[in-house]
This record gives structure tokens, sequence and C-alpha cells, in this order.
């Protein structure tokens, strides 16, 4: 059984009670719709005997349109159950593969492009949930091919055995002409999904694309991706699928030819009666359309099994904190020691070399060196982003791959350089640093990072909505609530990345402000390039290709005139 099928199985697991009352109830429609048939052939053999009783006609009659419309009433109730189960179970894939791609490592974030992982998430969704709301029907239509069958062998077997032959061809071609489609169908699903993860760069950087002036060009470019690139494979898979359905319609019309024939000779030969011919055809229609179904159940199954097994590709990748242990220490003091560390995300290229580093609690410590040193990095390995290829980083005596991720990075709290809200309240986006937080506390908060002014110059203050990642604030304004959060949070560990980098001196100093009431009393690491922010710092590490290349506090680094003056100089202009 293959990975999309095991899926779909799997699926319904937990859901048998729902899928037992559907396949109950369509069974006993698949009965009530057999029944018709036999109903209007005796009804036609009564009618053109002249002696028969108008109220058995009228009876008969009364029974027929009984059948149908309780047919008819089933069919659509089951349609309407399969079609709320589909939905049901589409939307807890699709909610389990969200909340399985928040777990996965952060160099697959870095890697992937989002809308490339959105349209995987959604087609796998929308084609789970076709897949299942027709599932329900297998059993039922199953049941209409088998009593249709033995119907029609009762009244001519020969006549039946035609329609037999006629479904193995069918079937057999379908399965044969299916084949290219799906490989098709395959090409279109990945072009698909690049030229999406393409769009999505740009609606995401939208203000990239105003500020250069590029909405036309970007025009084009949605109109080459989405039109150029995706239409012909469309077109190509389209045209698969045409042929498919021309070869399952020759067939289905040859077969009912066939039989057409066969049925009206053994009428004539009063093998069987007008009433019988009548119930044949009422047999051959309901068992085609059996036929019909599982044709196209058969390929509606193997397109949607594309998508489902590119959405299963998804939530195979192993959740960061399977790599890591469940330990989870009483207390936290904040001492971290990396010892001998190396660490690089392609093998065989180290970005951090042989790092050994001692951070006592309560102590602040400064990153500084040119960008792409690894500052940053180092950082995120603390944090648990990434596992270093050697050596090992210890909190309080504990190699923190053997912590629970969870508590680990519930101790740490970090300020960035830009932080990104949701476009919600300011009390929601404040809250999610600590849900259980009262307004008085996020006020409080607030007023410590020196971010209170400015919210209660708001509209409406704590709850007015900040804009979709917070673009109704200033940069200076976001820097303050990622210290509020920090605040809210009130973490052992405390990571500043280049909290100053990008403000004016006003917003710099109000930063400034905040940050010196934060880190009192924690284990604070500071990645900075303005050096306005490490001045006072107990320790300053300078990273230079990698490695450690000096360690001390301000004074004393100055007195070597080495590494850090020279960058301390320039950024003074005392050079």
């Amino acid at each position: 059984m293959n990975q999309a099928a095991q899926f779909v199985l799997g699926m319904f697991e937990g859901n048998q009670k729902p899928l037992k009352r559907i396949i109950a109830v369509a069974t006993f429609g698949a009965i009530l719709t057999v029944a018709t048939p036999y109903v209007y052939g005796k009804l036609f053999d009564l009618a053109i005997i002249p002696d028969t009783e108008t109220n058995i006609l009228l009876s008969l009659i009364g029974l027929w349109l009984l059948l149908s419309l309780f047919s008819t009433y089933i069919s659509n109730l089951t349609g309407y159950m399969g079609e709320v189960l589909g939905t049901k179970m589409s939307l807890e894939a699709e909610a389990e593969a969200y909340s399985h791609f928040l777990t996965l490592p952060i160099l697959f974030h870095k890697k992937e492009q989002r809308g490339d992982i959105l349209h995987k998430i959604s087609r796998g969704s929308w084609s789970l949930q076709d897949i299942i709301s027709t599932v329900s029907d297998v059993l039922p239509q199953w049941l209409m091919l088998l009593f249709s069958l033995v119907a029609m062998f009762i009244i001519e077997w020969s006549v039946a055995m035609i329609v037999l032959v006629s479904f193995v061809i069918y079937a057999l071609l379908t399965i044969k002409f299916v084949k290219p489609e799906m490989a098709a169908r395959k090409k279109e699903h990945a072009v698909f999904e690049k030229q999406y993860g393409n769009v999505y760069d740009k609606l995401y950087n939208v203000f990239m694309v105003k500020n250069f002036v590029m909405e036309d060009q970007e025009k084009e470019n949605f109109f080459k991706s989405l039109v150029g690139k995706a239409l012909p494979v469309v077109r190509t898979a389209a045209e698969r699928s045409r042929k498919v359905s021309i070869v399952q319609g020759i067939v289905h019309s040859l077969s009912f030819v066939a039989v057409l024939g066969a049925a009206i000779f053994f009428l004539r030969e009063g093998d069987i009666t007008p009433g019988q011919f009548v119930m044949f055809f009422g047999y051959i229609n309901l068992a085609f359309g059996p036929f019909r179904f599982f044709g196209s159940l058969y390929r509606r199954y193997k397109r949607a099994a594309v998508a489902i097994r590119r959405f299963l590709k998804l939530r195979r990748i192993m959740p960061e904190k399977m790599k890591h242990g469940n330990e989870i220490p009483n207390t936290i003091k904040g001492e971290i020691i990396f010892d001998n560390v190396n660490f690089g995300y392609v093998k065989g290229k180290f970005v951090l070399k042989n790092i050994n580093l001692k951070i006592k609690p309560g102590e602040t410590i400064a990153l500084v060196g040119k960008s792409g040193v690894g500052k940053t990095t180092l950082a995120e390995l603390i944090m648990g982003y990434y596992q270093p290829q050697n050596g090992k980083i210890i909190l309080d005596g504990i190699d923190i791959s053997r912590l629970q991720l969870k508590w680990l990075r519930d101790k740490i709290a970090v300020v960035p350089q830009d932080l990104n809200l949701f476009n919600d309240t300011m009390i929601n986006n404040l809250k999610y640093a600590n849900p259980n937080a009262t307004e008085k506390e996020v006020a409080q908060a607030a007023k410590a990072a020196s971010a209170d002014e400015f919210i209660n110059r708001l509209p409406k203050k704590y709850h007015t909505k900040v804009g979709e990642e917070g673009i109704k604030l200033s940069m200076g304004q976001r820097q303050r609530i990622a210290i509020t959060m920090a605040f809210l949070k009130n973490p052992k560990i405390l990571i500043l990345d280049e909290p100053t980098a990008a403000l004016d001196a006003e917003s710099e100093k109000r930063v400034q402000e905040g940050i010196q009431r934060l880190i009192v009393g924690k284990t604070t690491i500071i990645i900075a390039h303005r050096f306005s922010t490490v001045r006072n710092a107990d320790k300053i590490i300078v990273l230079d290709k990698g490695r450690i290349a000096e360690l001390g506090n301000h004074d004393e680094l100055m007195k070597k005139k080495g590494i850090y003056h020279h960058l301390y100089s320039l950024q003074k202009g005392l050079d």
C-alpha cells in the first residue's frame, strides 16, 4: 500500500463513528436503488397484460415513486455527510501540518520559500478532502455493481458476461492511460509550488517593490510565471486527462451498444420478456454508474495522491525537538560554557571554530566583529536552533542537547534587531510573551521598557491593531515593544541582537534606557555593531574568521590596539 493510501486510511481510524454512519446510510440507499429496476420491470410486464387490475399497477407505480424519492434523498444525505467528514478530516490534517511546520528546524525555514510550503499544505489538504468525501461512496457503489451483475446473470447470463468483460477492459485501459497523466500532474504540482513561492516572496516584500517602483515589472513577472510557465504544464496534464476520458467514453459506448444488441436479440428470440428487457437496461445503467464512478475515483485518487505525497514529504521532516533530550532542571542560574565548539551550516565548512568561552551567571558579554563572522550563529546555538558538529554547550553544568527544548527556550528572551509583530492588538502581541500576564503587569513592563508613552498615544492605546508585522509602528517603537516582551517573559538569559543598530539618536536613547533596566540580574549576550551598547559589558568577545580573536573589557581591549581598537576607532572616527 502506498503512502497516500496509508495516510487516508490512518485518518479514518480516528473518525470511525461518522464513517460507519455514512456507510450504513449509503448501503441502505444502494439497496433501495437496486430494487427500483425490478419494480418498473414488473410494472412493464403487468402493464402489457390486458387483465391486470389497475390497483396493482397503481400500487407498483406508488412503490416505484417511493423508492425513487427515498433513494434520491439518501443519496443527497450521503453526499452531505461525506462532504462534512471530508472537510473535517482535511482541516484536521491541515492544522496538524501547520503545527508541524512550526516545529521544524530553523535551517529549514531559512532555506524554504513560505509560498511553496503553504501551497503544498493547502493543495494536499484540498486533495485529501476530495478523496475522503468520495471514499464514503465506495461500499454502496460496490453493492450496486454486485447486485446489478447478479440480477443480470439471473435474467440472461450471456449478456451479463458482456458487461463483465467490458468492466475489465475499462479498468485495464484506465490504469494504462492514467499513468502518463499522473506524470504530468506531478510536474504541474512542482511548477505551481515554485511559482507560488516566488509570488508570495514578492507580496511579502511589497515595500521593496514599491520603493523601486517595480509594480509593472512584477505584474509582467506574475503573468510570465503563472501563465507563461504554469499554463503549458497544466495544458499537457489536461490533454492527457482528456485522452483518458475519451478512452473511457469509447469503451462505455461500445459496451452499451454490444449489450443493447444482445438484449434485443434475446428479446426477439423470446428468451426474455419485455419487462425483463426494461429491467435489464435499468440494471445496466445502475452497473455503469459504479463503472464510471470507479474509473473516476481511480483517476481522482491518483491525481490527489501526487499532492498528498508532497504534503506528506513535509510532514516527515523531523521536528527539532527530536534532536534534544527531555531533562528539566529545577532551577537555573544562567552559567553558559562553550567547550571547544565547532559549527558549520555546510559539512566541512565551519562558521565557528574551536570556541571556548565561559559566561558567568548574571554576567553581560558583548559579541563584536565584522559582518558574517558568526556572532548571531553563536547566539542561536545557545537557543538550540542548531547542534554543534563538535564540542558542547553547557548550561549550569548540563549539556543543552540533554535539555528539553521547550524548557530551554522558555528561559531565554531575545530582543531582535527588528521585531515582526502579528496583525493584532498591541495587548495581544505583548501577551504573546506571557499569556498569563494581567493588563496591569503589561503596562508596568511597557513603562520599564520606555514604551508606555507612545502606546498611550495610540488611538485605542493597548487595544490598537498594529498592522501586519507591526507596520504601523516605527522601528524604534518595535524595539521598545521587543524589550517590553522580554520584561514580561522575565528570563534568566537575555540575547540582544544588535538592538540599536538602525535607530536614530532619540530612539536609541529610549531603547538603551529600557535595556539597562532589563539586563539587571540576567546573563546577557549582546550582539552589536554600535559600540555604545558594549562599553559597559563585563566581557567583550571579538570574533574574527569564526574564532575568538580577543577577549576582555573595553579598556583592556583598547590598550591592546588590536581588532577591537581598530573597529571602535573606525566607528568613532578616531583613525
